[in-house]
């Protein structure tokens, strides 16, 4: 940034690259069909933010670049109207009211935030599920985008965006007649959406609208110029006080921006809890194991005796089963052996008492 505000007609020409290498890359996907992610990348994101940071706040010879900026962050909008990819194209239209309200112009974005609100009207049944920062993120998956969570996110962040344009218009002479369709179409809103929450909050900006046209309409009634007379103009309207929607708007993000650093305070704690409670769960874990290995070390020491006695005495090994069974086949051919021994012995004994009875059967004679 201050390295631009040294040179404004350096910082011109390298604005005039840069920002027609984008309107070209932007035109490539449009005319060819190429990828969205050429686009929808942060890199891309970020080459706007920084011309817008710089255009904001830079000499009368930067101011015809804010034009063609503004086209290209316009396309960039208006390139997916997938709800996948409303946080990038809102952090696209809070680019485009930051540099609107430093350069004092005036950007029409009724239509885009409208339109995100629109993807709000209708109650979400899904299941509960852990809100993400959509501030931190350009595209969602298509079954987070049906969740609550993202429901609301994408409302909180349309509606601080829907406030911060209608406080801007607020401190202008035609706010009656420019806030007009605004109101139409809130209460279109109201009639369609299901959700106390997001109706209770338009009832409240309805409320504050109707307020300020009121007041703007009471003082312009008895000034003395015309419309055409532009420098009266703005004179009056740097004389007007902040406007009750310019309160509420300030109010509403300072206590919105307290309840998410809040939440984010828990989340972090709750974090803290269970990162802590794992950690001391390790450690327990490790004291444990160190007192059981001790243990069983000296389980190890004594009990490998006692097994090895087990396994001679009861559970003779498979070497020893061979061995046995080695030894008893002979024992067997010896035992069948003494048996036929003793089987002819006898019949011999037999055979000699039949001759001697023989014998004494002749001799008898």
């Amino acid at each position: 940034m201050e390295l631009f505000k040294i040179n404004p007609s350096v910082t011109y020409v390298t604005g005039f690259l840069y920002i027609r290498q984008l309107a070209v890359t932007l035109r490539s996907v449009i005319t060819s069909k190429k990828e969205v992610e050429s686009v929808y990348n942060w890199q891309f994101v970020n080459c706007l933010h920084l011309w817008v940071s710089v255009l904001s706040d830079c000499d009368a010879c930067l101011q015809p670049l804010i034009f063609p900026l503004i086209q290209v962050m316009l396309g960039v909008v208006k390139l997916h109207s997938s709800a996948c990819f409303y946080p990038l194209h809102l952090h696209t239209m809070r680019l485009l009211l930051h540099l609107a309200a430093s350069t004092n112009k005036h950007i029409p974005l009724l239509h885009q935030l409208l339109g995100v609100l629109e993807f709000c009207a209708s109650i979400n049944k899904a299941p509960a599920i852990k809100p993400i920062d959509l501030t931190c993120v350009l595209r969602v998956t298509k079954g987070y985008k049906k969740t609550k969570a993202y429901q609301d996110g994408i409302f909180d962040l349309t509606y601080e965006l829907l406030l911060n344009y209608v406080s801007q218009l607020s401190q202008t002479i035609s706010f009656p007649e420019v806030s007009f369709p605004v109101t139409v179409w809130l209460k279109k809103f109201n009639k369609k959406c299901n959700n106390a929450k997001y109706t209770g909050q338009m009832k409240v900006v309805l409320e504050k609208i109707a307020e300020v046209s009121r007041d703007i309409t009471d003082k312009r009634a008895g000034v003395p110029f015309t419309p055409k007379d532009l420098e009266k103009v703005t004179e009056w309207e740097e004389e007007l006080p902040e406007s009750a929607l310019t309160k509420y708007f300030n109010n509403w993000l300072r206590i919105h921006r307290t309840v998410q650093a809040s939440k984010q305070a828990e989340s972090n704690v709750e974090g803290g809890e269970d990162e802590n409670g794992i950690e001391n769960g390790i450690e327990n874990a490790d004291e444990n194991g160190i007192e059981d290995s001790d243990e069983d070390r000296e389980k190890e020491i004594i009990e490998p005796k006692k097994k090895k006695k087990k396994l001679k005495t009861n559970k003779p090994e498979a070497s020893d089963k061979l061995s046995t069974s080695a030894d008893k086949e002979p024992k067997k051919k010896k035992k069948k052996k003494k048996k036929e021994l003793e089987e002819s012995n006898t019949e011999t004994k037999d055979f000699t008492d039949t001759g001697d009875i023989v014998e004494d059967i002749v001799l008898s004679d």
